[in-house]
C-alpha cells in the first residue's frame, strides 16, 4: 500500500516539474534553450540526471520502459482506478516512464546546446595551446 503512495506522489511531482521545465525551455524541442546561460544548461543537465537516477532507483521497472502507452502533453494521466480509492500502478508507472524518457530527451538537447556554445571557446583554448611555441625544459642530465 505505501508503494502506491510513493508512485502516486512521484508521478504527480514528475509531471509538475517536467511541465515547468518544458515550458521554460520552449516546448519539448527546446526552442528557448539558446536563451539559457551556460550555468542554467549545466544545472538542467545535472537535475535531469539526478531525477532519472532517483526515479530508476525507486522504481526499477521504469528503467527498462523506453516505450510508453501514452504521451501526456495534452492529457493528464489517470492515476486512480475506477473506484477512485486505489492507485492504478500500471498507469502511474507508465506516466513516470514517459516523464523519465521525455526529460532524457531534454537532457540530450541541453547537452547539445552546451557543446555548440562551448565549442568555439574550446577551439580557441586549444589553438592557443597547440598554436604557440612550446617551451622546452631540459634537466641537468639532458633529458
Amino acid at each position: 500500500p505505501h508503494w502506491h503512495i510513493e508512485a502516486l506522489w512521484s508521478s504527480c511531482v514528475a509531471h509538475v516539474c517536467s511541465n515547468h521545465i518544458v515550458q521554460q525551455i520552449g516546448g519539448p524541442d527546446g526552442q528557448n534553450l539558446p536563451e539559457l546561460t551556460i550555468t542554467q544548461l549545466l544545472e538542467l543537465v545535472a537535475w535531469v540526471e539526478y531525477f532519472r537516477e532517483t526515479i530508476e532507483e525507486t522504481f526499477p521497472e521504469v528503467a527498462s520502459m523506453r516505450d510508453t502507452k501514452k504521451t501526456y502533453f495534452e492529457e493528464r494521466p489517470e492515476l486512480f482506478d475506477s473506484d477512485k480509492r486505489s492507485v492504478n500502478m500500471q498507469n502511474a508507472t507508465d506516466s513516470l516512464a514517459w516523464v523519465n524518457n521525455m526529460l532524457w530527451e531534454v537532457h540530450r538537447l541541453a547537452q547539445e546546446e552546451f557543446l555548440v556554445r562551448t565549442r568555439s571557446q574550446t577551439d580557441e583554448w586549444l589553438d592557443k595551446v597547440y598554436g604557440s611555441d612550446t617551451v622546452k625544459n631540459q634537466s641537468n642530465e639532458g633529458k
